[in-house]
């Protein structure tokens, strides 16, 4: 695959299909990346999808006619917090998770946030190197991944310069 080719679209509402293709296809492949299950997205209606994306931004990963990665982004504590992040297993290695970070983090820095948090399980080195390459550093800050979840993920920080 050529990274040339590969294009990031901000999805809305309307294209909550595409998302819930995408994010099923996630939870399916690595479970033990993210704190929902796919046993739970099943369950969502057509509707529950379109409110997702209304709440939050979503950026999706293509080439061509194939969906690669997705990454999303809420405020949250006067920040945003990166979230749903994933790549296609054939697409890892490429650089589509560089530019789906990339798209948060200048998402962030238009809408003059002051930082991005995000949350790793740990022993995710993988991802851990991914925010590492744009800045993103540990905090102290380190919990269960959710009450059903016990597995530790810990908090990584990136502090945005302030516009002007």
């Amino acid at each position: 695959m050529d990274i040339e080719s590969v294009r990031i679209h901000q999805l809305g509402p309307d294209d909550w299909h595409r998302f819930r293709r995408i994010r099923l296809l996630a939870l399916a492949e690595a479970p033990y990346a993210f704190g929902s299950t796919l046993a739970q997205a099943r369950t969502r209606t057509d509707q529950d999808w379109r409110d997702l994306l209304a709440a939050r931004t979503q950026f999706l990963g293509t080439a061509g006619d194939h969906d690669l990665g997705t990454v999303g982004a809420i405020a949250e504590n006067n920040a945003a917090h990166l979230i749903s992040m994933w790549v296609t297993p054939e697409a890892r290695g490429t650089g589509v998770s560089d530019l789906l970070v990339r798209s948060v983090v200048d998402w962030a820095t238009a809408s003059g946030y002051p930082g991005i948090y995000l949350e790793v399980s740990d022993g995710n080195e993988t991802a851990e190197r991914l925010y590492h390459r744009h800045g993103f550093r540990r905090t102290s800050a380190a919990g269960a991944i959710s009450p059903e979840d016990p597995r530790l993920e810990f908090e990584m920080r990136l502090t945005l310069p302030a516009n002007p």
